[in-house]
């Protein structure tokens, strides 16, 4: 397992062809948005297209890391991959359903159920 950045934002595991990126803050705010965006592209860089972003340790999201959820999902898909999101919490949740977006993430109960979509995918 590896930890990125100097913060530890997250820890990345790999799992086949699959990148587990799961966030160590419980809050992801403004000043860790960048980080976040630029350890996912490396992981793009590197060859990892399905992703999977485990938020089991973070209770809260800023509004400006939701956009960078976007933007990691249109990245992930214009490689040729996707991004599952798994492991949210009630508050995540309604935070995603009043902005929509849970129509726009795939959204799995937990790890194990997010590999699996990417196995239906194969």
């Amino acid at each position: 397992m590896e930890v990125c950045m100097e913060e530890q934002i997250c820890k990345i595991e790999k799992q086949g062809d699959i990148a587990i990126m799961t966030l160590t803050l419980d809050n992801i705010l403004w000043d860790d948005n960048q980080q976040l965006k630029k350890e996912f592209t490396s992981l793009l860089d590197g060859g990892s297209k399905n992703i999977i972003l485990d938020l089991s340790k973070t209770t809260y999201i800023s509004s400006v890391v939701l956009a960078s959820f976007v933007y990691m999902l249109k990245r992930a898909k214009e490689s040729g991959g996707n991004l599952v999101i798994c492991n949210i919490n009630k508050r995540v949740e309604e935070v995603l359903s009043i902005t929509n977006l849970d129509k726009v993430f795939d959204i799995a109960r937990d790890k194990e159920e997010a590999i699996s979509r990417f196995s239906k995918r194969s």
